[in-house]
């Protein structure tokens, strides 16, 4: 085979052979890498961004500034499908082609990972296929949503539909959630995206992503912020007079 015919030119002896062990074994990792497969550097690749996302989204804490609990799996993979949203962005931008496969590669670890925790979560292995569909569903509703209210930002520099989709979907429609929090999430968000942008391609292939740190605090109070742009505005009658108060609604602001 082409690794013996190296092998066999390599140097022997007591110095040579320890110089040539050395280089027979990088031969032999390069043409190990160049035998692999495009779906092996995938997996590889796949397997390493996912690790960094993994652990910065349970790592660090995105309770104090952006209101997100981290004792619960569905916050937590909230966290985490938005950070895979950021790096989509970067992978597509690059090659949109290659980008989108390398892409669907990292979501076939998602599920592979998803399921072991679920297993380990306690779920039933009868139920493991229903809760598993109901991931990869919510999952891709998720980007979608996001997809769509980064759009309308960039088109119309209006980030209301960004707010809707985080709430939505990170926050999972707490009606208590604070919008402050909700703000400060997406502006993380963005920020992120475009940092990611300017990544070294092969570092992020390498699972070295340099992350921007969590928000340590909202970046605006609720009273700096206009209310009737990402909440429902709700009569509430008075003895004297009525009032308005905003609350959250699944139905508003559209994202279209």
């Amino acid at each position: 085979s082409m690794l013996r015919c190296l092998c066999r030119t390599l140097p022997r002896g007591s110095a040579a052979g320890v110089r040539g062990g050395r280089r027979q074994m990088s031969i032999m990792a390069t043409v190990a890498k160049w035998l692999e497969g495009p779906q092996e550097v995938r997996i590889e690749r796949a397997k390493k961004i996912l690790d960094s996302v993994e652990n910065h989204s349970r790592t660090a804490d995105f309770k104090v500034g952006c209101g997100v609990p981290s004792d619960k799996f569905r916050h937590v993979f909230a966290l985490e499908v938005l950070h895979l949203w950021t790096v989509k962005l970067h992978l597509v931008s690059n090659d949109r082609v290659e980008g989108a496969k390398q892409f669907a590669e990292v979501c076939e670890q998602i599920w592979s990972r998803t399921e072991k925790r679920l297993s380990e979560e306690g779920i039933h292995w009868l139920m493991l296929s229903k809760n598993l569909k109901e991931v990869q569903q919510w999952t891709f509703g998720s980007m979608t949503a996001y997809d769509k209210a980064i759009v309308a930002l960039q088109d119309t520099d209006d980030d209301a539909a960004f707010i809707g989709a985080l709430w939505r979907n990170v926050y999972d429609c707490d009606p208590a959630a604070n919008v402050e929090h909700v703000v400060t999430l997406a502006d993380y968000t963005t920020r992120t995206a475009e940092h990611l942008q300017s990544h070294d391609q092969e570092e992020l292939f390498q699972g070295r992503i340099q992350w921007l740190p969590a928000p340590e605090a909202a970046i605006v109070s609720k009273e700096q912020i206009d209310l009737g742009k990402y909440m429902e505005p709700v009569i509430v009658p008075g003895k004297e007079s009525n009032r308005i108060e905003f609350k959250w609604s699944a139905e508003y602001p559209v994202v279209r």
